[in-house]
């Protein structure tokens, strides 16, 4: 799952994958951190939870407590607030580029036309997204190579899911 931490100055991009459960108790996952559409990692941590409360690690020997929290919308870190979101980035927010494809409603993905390493033209469509039970066709806002594609056909996608990268 992605997720984005933006304050007013800076955007941080993590991708965060269950991959493996130690235990009832303990859960491996990896992720990575994508800076200016480089990406970092991919990386271990733990996160185990012992007499109700919660620890990470990234070796498994050292652990740090963490608060408990339920999908919270704002994270603290030091002395700034950055808001999260799960999964997306709402349009607009944070520099969104020409090379993102973002839904501006909810629907369905019906089907996708490109797949990784493409090149694209402005205006060919890339995907069909079903919305308010009509078949849109979602084109390329620019010229390029289709760099990453977030979502699958099937997908129920909420407004403003980042669906295809473009470089």
């Amino acid at each position: 799952m992605r997720y984005y931490f933006i304050d007013t100055d800076n955007e941080y991009i993590v991708d965060l994958n269950k991959c493996k459960i130690h235990s009832p108790e303990m859960v491996e996952y990896t992720f990575n951190h994508i800076d200016k559409n480089k990406v970092f990692g991919p990386q271990k941590v733990f996160v185990r939870q012992m007499a109700g409360k919660y620890y990470t690690s990234l070796d498994s020997i050292s652990w740090k407590r963490v608060a408990k929290q339920d999908m919270p919308t704002e994270m603290l870190n030091v002395n700034r607030v950055m808001k999260m979101y799960r999964g997306f980035k709402p349009s607009g927010l944070s520099g969104s580029n020409d090379g993102e494809l973002i839904t501006n409603m909810p629907g369905k993905v019906v089907k996708i036309l490109v797949n990784s390493g493409d090149h694209v033209s402005k205006g060919d469509p890339v995907v069909i997204l079903e919305a308010m039970k009509m078949e849109n066709e979602i084109k390329s806002p620019t010229d390029g190579i289709v760099k990453t594609i977030y979502v699958k056909e099937g997908d129920a996608l909420e407004q403003g899911v980042l669906m295809i990268d473009l470089e």
